[in-house]
């Protein structure tokens, strides 16, 4: 199950991507406190690939992830990251897998027992997080980009929101 919901989660993301120009996406927005829609794209990803790294492992440390600019710069190559994420996320295999989970919390190590699926679960509301702010930018600064309305909204509030339309509409009849 968490190998659909995350792939439904990075296909949400390519989505919004290819409906980008290389500008739009690398534009410094004031929405976004200086930053662009790339530099989220890129922060979003660099937790996968962390996680997809730290499987083998068994060991995953978000703090020392790498920058990759490419990301951040360049809507194809981020596409291209979303695809090898998503053919390596989606196998249904992984989330049992354990690892540990490295913090650094002012300066003190600190390592939880996790697993695969817990930190997928983790990921999949930080994407969602972060694309809540792309969602902003993008209804206020590119009004011809078609942004889901569901896109950077919690699956459980989706949920609420679906249940209290159909409950208006059974009130209605």
């Amino acid at each position: 199950m968490l190998s659909i919901i995350t792939s439904d989660t990075l296909s949400q993301l390519r989505y919004v991507i290819n409906q980008l120009t290389q500008e739009e996406y690398t534009l410094k927005l004031t929405i976004l406190n200086q930053s662009s829609v790339g530099q989220h794209v890129r922060h979003v990803l660099e937790f996968y690939i962390c996680l997809s790294q730290g499987i083998g492992p068994g060991v995953v440390d978000y703090d020392r992830r790498t920058r990759n600019l490419s990301i951040e710069n360049d809507p194809n190559y981020a596409n291209i990251m979303l695809n090898e994420l998503s053919s390596i996320f989606c196998k249904g295999n992984l989330e049992d897998t354990t690892l540990t989970n490295m913090i650094d919390f002012n300066g003190a190590a600190i390592a939880s027992t996790s697993s695969v699926g817990r930190e997928m679960v983790y990921l999949i509301e930080h994407s969602i997080h972060h694309y809540a702010f792309i969602a902003i930018a993008l209804r206020n600064c590119f009004a011809h980009i078609n942004v889901p309305q569901d896109f950077g909204v919690a699956h459980s509030t989706s949920k609420h929101n679906r249940s209290v339309v159909g409950a208006e509409l059974l009130h209605q009849h």
